[in-house]
């Protein structure tokens, strides 16, 4: 059936409008206040400042300039690619200018003269600017300027975009610091108000993404997920799902598991099925997939991440490794290993979820004679990526990877060997098959309930 030609939703529009303009209000308002706290202002905000104690031109004029700048570079950029709607941003950024004189008007009075006072006025100022933030994010009706240059530039140099945005932020600070020095010799506008800033904005952003959800029924948001036959029908073939720490054997269990059942098997596959899902190659969805980024960097871009409309590589790589999953699990019967499988299927019927760990050493011998590879270097490789896992799991679930409570069963192969856990699997399967079919006839978990898990967990 061919799917329905949408319209144009005029009051969804202006709610979306709204809802963006008292955002910029709110944004232009939080910058106003951390100028007025005198120990640095936002990163993105820094340049504008510092020029307009400079110039006879205000602040709010020197930000719509900054962000005309940025629509130049997406159309240098872009070139045939860039879209006339992108256009739209010059009102944005207007609109935004102009709220960032009224507000600064708003808080001249304003006086503060005990340091600490400063230090509470620019934590302040960050949770209203995040504020701001999660409005304008959550209208996701135009995306600003800056988002749309530094999409362009991630684009054209094959960068994350929270990197690009890192590295444009500390742009705008060490280009305000050399000035700040050369005229005023001295720091104005970059200091410790705005390394705070860095790092605050985005953490408050994630946290109202978390806990305010009034405005996803005002905007009729939905999540961006296709139907699955699983949640029309009665009979849920029996899935297996397997999470696994670097070394312990998972694979090598979920395989023979799949193989003694008479079921496909689903790990690498499931790459190349999101790769056509998406239209990249293998090797790039591979490269993004089922992990972060660990150390200081990629936490910081991780921060820089909540407070754009713009989603990451692997955000989109999840997203569509959800429908992959969905749509094996309403297939057919399967074991699915890794990419968080347990998660995007929680309280589906007939449905056994897996955990395998092993102590570091076992993991790192065995890595070793796999690759070939010097001890020291395994064990280095199993550190790193069950901190890259645990990461990957609490950036889209929210949970600890790992934890016992959120799986059926979970096994210590060293404990065990690994064709001893594979047996015991295979146990729990037969133990376990009458209590899953009466789950089902019964009716205990009812689809729509899983319909909605799946919803909540794919709202990245």
């Amino acid at each position: 059936m061919a799917e329905a030609k949408k319209t144009f939703n005029v009051q969804l529009f202006f709610k979306k409008l709204v809802v963006l303009v008292i955002g910029l209000f709110i944004l232009a308002f939080g910058i106003a206040l951390s100028s007025k706290s005198s120990i640095g202002v936002s990163p993105s905000a820094s340049l504008s400042y510092v020029l307009s104690q400079i110039f006879p031109f205000s602040m709010g004029t020197f930000t719509m300039a900054v962000n005309v700048v940025f629509i130049i570079v997406q159309i240098l950029l872009l070139r045939k690619d860039y879209k006339i709607i992108n256009l739209l941003q010059l009102a944005v950024v207007f609109v935004f200018g102009y709220f960032t004189d009224l507000t600064l008007a708003i808080v001249e009075p304003l006086k503060i003269e005990a340091y600490w006072l400063k230090l509470v006025l620019s934590v302040v100022s960050c949770i209203i600017m995040a504020l701001g933030v999660f409005l304008e994010v959550k209208a996701h009706l135009i995306v600003m300027a800056s988002e749309g240059a530094i999409s362009a530039i991630s684009e054209k140099v094959h960068l994350d975009f929270g990197i690009v945005k890192i590295i444009l932020d500390w742009g705008f600070i060490v280009i305000s610091c050399a000035i700040s020095l050369i005229v005023f010799h001295k720091l104005n506008g970059v200091r410790e108000g705005t390394v705070i800033a860095a790092f605050l904005v985005g953490y408050f952003t994630r946290f109202y993404n978390k806990h305010i959800h009034f405005l996803d029924k005002f905007l009729e948001l939905e999540p961006n997920i296709p139907e699955s036959p699983i949640l029309t029908g009665r009979s849920f073939p029996l899935v297996i799902t397997i999470e696994r720490e670097l070394g312990c054997g998972g694979h090598k269990i979920g395989e023979e598991v799949a193989k003694r059942l008479g079921i496909p098997f689903y790990d690498y596959a499931i790459i190349s099925e999101t790769a056509k899902e998406m239209g990249l190659p293998a090797d790039e969805v591979e490269k993004n997939e089922e992990r972060m980024g660990v150390g200081l960097i990629s936490a910081i871009a991780r921060n820089n991440d909540a407070e754009t409309q713009i989603r990451t590589k692997e955000e989109e790589i999840f997203r569509s490794q959800v429908k992959v999953i969905r749509n094996l699990a309403a297939k057919e019967s399967c074991v699915i290993v890794g990419r968080l499988a347990g998660f995007i299927l929680k309280g589906r019927p007939n449905t056994l979820n897996l955990f395998f760990s092993a102590d570091r050493g076992f993991r790192a011998e065995r890595i070793a004679k796999e690759h070939n590879i010097p001890l020291s270097e395994a064990g280095k490789l199993v550190k790193r990526e069950d901190q890259s896992r645990a990461l990957y799991c609490k950036h889209f679930t929210g949970m600890p990877w790992g934890l016992a409570a959120h799986y059926g069963m979970t096994l210590h192969t060293s404990d065990y060997g690994i064709d001893r856990s594979i047996d015991m699997v295979m146990s729990a399967l037969e133990k376990a098959k009458d209590y899953m079919d009466d789950v089902e006839a019964e009716g205990v978990i009812r689809p729509e309930e899983f319909s909605k898990d799946v919803e909540e967990l794919t709202e990245v």
